[in-house]
């Protein structure tokens, strides 16, 4: 009998062997019976996480997936989730995490919500979200269906894998259910701070936008073309191009650097933004990135 869960814990052979244990026993704690989950601790063999996320999903045999990086953990009571995953059958359940900077945190209880969407289109169409793949759970056989793969040996795979996933799922399961402690560690990858990293970081951010760009044109000139996706990630895409402008000033891009890849950003299409009107936040950001660029790139 396949287990329902699958829990892919992509590790390094240099990670913190005392963080992957606490979040082992963070799975193994939250009295789910036995043989109704299984746990993935994949290598990475030098392909990063995505490398190793995609081994997960190739291992995996449960009906539903989900991602843990290995200095993470999950709060008790995951299997509460379950019996909404049985009842709508999702492709992709977004959850809620929780930042903590110590293990034993735990969320005040409070009155959760559970929202259903027809698509996953439909959600991306009317909100900006994290796109992280560990705020997920996944139907593996939908993964499969559509060959859903995380970009290797780079940073930043999960944003199209993600924009990708909401494209294309049908039933779309959202709920602020707490089910993730994020562990901010001053050791992780995120926080690393050499010259070197923050250019790959800039520009894998960059080859992201590129494979989001190319699955619109391809939505695009698809006949059987469906108006929701291509508006969601529309959308999506646009949110993207200001966080990558956000990136160049949080790596200390000088001027001349941020002109430079603007100006990349304006050949490749990406700039000018969208003057659709899609939240408050964005109506602020849009007509300064438009404004700058017809004067300075």
């Amino acid at each position: 009998m396949s287990p329902f869960i699958s829990i892919v814990i992509p590790f390094y052979g240099t990670a913190d062997p005392v963080l992957l244990q606490r979040c082992l026993d963070s799975i193994r704690q939250q009295g789910m019976e036995e043989g109704s989950y299984e746990i993935i601790v994949a290598d990475d063999n030098g392909k990063g996480l995505g490398g190793a996320r995609n081994q997960g999903i190739r291992q995996a045999t449960g009906t539903y997936l989900m991602f843990v990086d290995a200095d993470d953990y999950l709060f008790p009571n995951l299997s509460y989730c379950f019996s909404y995953l049985l009842k709508y059958t999702p492709d992709i359940c977004s959850f809620q995490m929780c930042e903590v900077n110590r293990a034993g945190v735990i969320p005040q209880s409070f009155n959760y919500k559970w929202e259903v969407y027809e698509s996953g289109a439909e959600y991306m169409s009317k909100n900006n979200f994290m796109g992280t793949a560990w705020r997920h759970f996944f139907s593996r056989s939908f993964l499969n269906i559509h060959g859903l793969a995380f970009a290797e040996s780079c940073f930043h795979e999960d944003e199209d894998f993600v924009a990708k996933a909401y494209c294309l799922a049908s039933t779309t399961l959202i709920t602020d259910y707490p089910v993730y402690a994020y562990f901010r560690s001053s050791s992780s990858i995120i926080h690393e701070r050499a010259l070197q990293v923050r250019l790959k970081r800039l520009n894998d951010f960059r080859g992201m936008l590129y494979r989001v760009r190319n699955l619109l044109c391809s939505l695009e000139s698809d006949e059987k073309i469906i108006p929701m996706q291509v508006k969601a990630l529309r959308r999506r895409l646009n949110f993207l191009t200001i966080d990558y402008i956000r990136q160049m000033r949080r790596n200390k891009c000088g001027v001349g650097e941020i002109n430079h890849r603007m100006s990349i950003l304006k050949a490749e299409g990406l700039l000018p933004l969208s003057d659709e009107w899609y939240s408050w936040k964005y109506g602020l950001v849009y007509p300064v990135v438009n404004a700058y660029t017809r004067l300075f790139i």
